[in-house]
């Protein structure tokens, strides 16, 4: 008779075996990547580093204030993709998962002379879907939007964090707020400033704009006239 203790690694070999072909089977690509390495001296611990499309890249830090920091900008105007700065530990490098094949040089901003690196994405994997969304203004008149602020319906492709609605009447930002958005439709709604009340409630008609700002995706915008 088989100890307890080999029936239960082969029971957990087995499950992990079955939950590999559960993956595969729907479609689901095993991306893998190397670590990039920083620390303790000011320097990466190698030229390059490789990932598969879809990882989410992880970053080690073996000591010092180092970050990694793409050197070509993604569609938020920020770095196409990026970690916190960090004295030590791991952290993601965000936005690595959304990456086609290519070779993407990167730094680190606190270090930018002497720490310089490759991320080299292969052919395998595939690069996650970029945070999208759409938007459409609720709010119909200037009173409303002045005693409540502007309803807006958002309709975002995958889990956001860190997103960010800025309501402008011409060039004047009359207000902002910042969430997080779930996949599907939602309402948020953009508070207006003390100043942004004022210039609002000036007006007997008004054109108001509000911009999503979403993390490693494109910005979203809609407009809507207010009486």
């Amino acid at each position: 008779m088989p100890r307890r203790g080999t029936v239960g690694r082969r029971l957990g070999l087995v499950a992990a075996v079955a939950a590999i072909a559960a993956m595969v089977c729907t479609g689901i690509a095993l991306a893998a990547s190397d670590t990039i390495v920083a620390g303790p001296t000011d320097t990466f611990s190698q030229p390059s580093y490789n990932a598969d499309q879809g990882s989410l890249v992880p970053f080690q830090n073996l000591g010092g204030s180092h970050n990694v920091t793409a050197r070509q900008n993604g569609p938020d105007g920020g770095a196409l993709f990026r970690s916190d700065t960090t004295t030590s530990g791991t952290t993601p490098v965000n936005g690595t998962q959304y990456l086609s094949t290519g070779t993407y040089p990167f730094i680190c901003s606190v270090h930018p002379t002497t720490m310089q690196g490759t991320l080299q994405v292969t052919g395998a994997g595939t690069p996650q879907a970029r945070p999208s969304a759409t938007l459409k203004l609720r709010t119909k008149t200037i009173s409303k939007a002045v005693k409540k602020g502007l309803s807006v319906a958002v309709n975002a492709n995958t889990n956001v964090g860190g997103a960010e609605l800025v309501a402008k009447l011409g060039k004047a930002t009359i207000g902002r707020t910042n969430t997080s958005l779930a996949p599907g439709q939602q309402t948020k709604v953009v508070k207006l400033s003390k100043s942004g009340k004022s210039k609002l409630g000036a007006k007997g008609k008004a054109t108001v704009k509000v911009t999503a700002n979403i993390p490693f995706g494109s910005p979203a915008t809609a407009k809507a006239k207010l009486k």
